[in-house]
């Protein structure tokens, strides 16, 4: 599985990417983006398919195994404790 190191997500073939803050979000029509918003895997207006990393087919998958094991961290984090609380996030000392 694939595993965020500052602004690199490492990949568990030893690859490595630099997406800013660890962080790539996912659109409505299922288009990837990586933090400042710019489009990394999507399909252009001619309908080819544009894979700014070159990201393989198990590379994909490793990245949303990645960001949906961090969403349900957080929902987890929010059921166990109040939305007020710190306790809701990761410590920044423990972030890997």
């Amino acid at each position: 599985m694939a595993i965020v190191k500052k602004d690199t997500i490492v990949f568990s073939n030893g690859r490595e990417i630099t997406a800013p803050g660890g962080i790539i979000s996912i659109t409505r029509t299922l288009e990837l983006s990586d933090y400042y918003s710019r489009n990394v895997f999507f399909v252009d207006s001619a309908g080819k398919v544009i894979n700014i990393y070159q990201l393989s087919k198990d590379e994909l998958i490793e990245i949303a195994d990645l960001m949906i094991r961090l969403w349900m961290e957080l929902k987890d984090n929010v059921r166990q404790a109040d939305i007020a609380s710190p306790a809701i996030f990761k410590a920044k000392g423990v972030r890997k």
